[in-house]
């Protein structure tokens, strides 16, 4: 982990980059090695839309019209899901 981290491990560790780019593997490495928890944009839209909650309709339909969901809702389902992980 100190490899990864360095001796003053972030509290918050962004993973961003295109289709294929190894943003999961690398994920994965933080979560093995670190302890990290891993939340991903993608898995939390796609799971707030099987929930068919309103929030998952409204975002259905703007993925169904092929449009970006705002960071607004993105945004709102991260810190919802970083509540269940406090102290990480």
């Amino acid at each position: 982990a100190d490899q990864v981290l360095g001796d003053s491990p972030a509290r918050i560790v962004l993973v961003v980059g295109g289709p294929g780019s190894g943003k999961g593997e690398l994920c994965k490495r933080l979560e093995r090695e670190c302890g990290a928890v891993h939340l991903s944009c993608g898995e939390l839209l796609r799971s707030e839309v099987e929930a068919d909650t309103p929030l998952g309709r409204e975002v259905r339909s703007i993925m169904e019209h092929g449009g970006l969901v705002s960071s607004a809702v993105v945004t709102a389902l991260m810190r919802r899901r970083m509540r269940q992980y406090p102290g990480k």
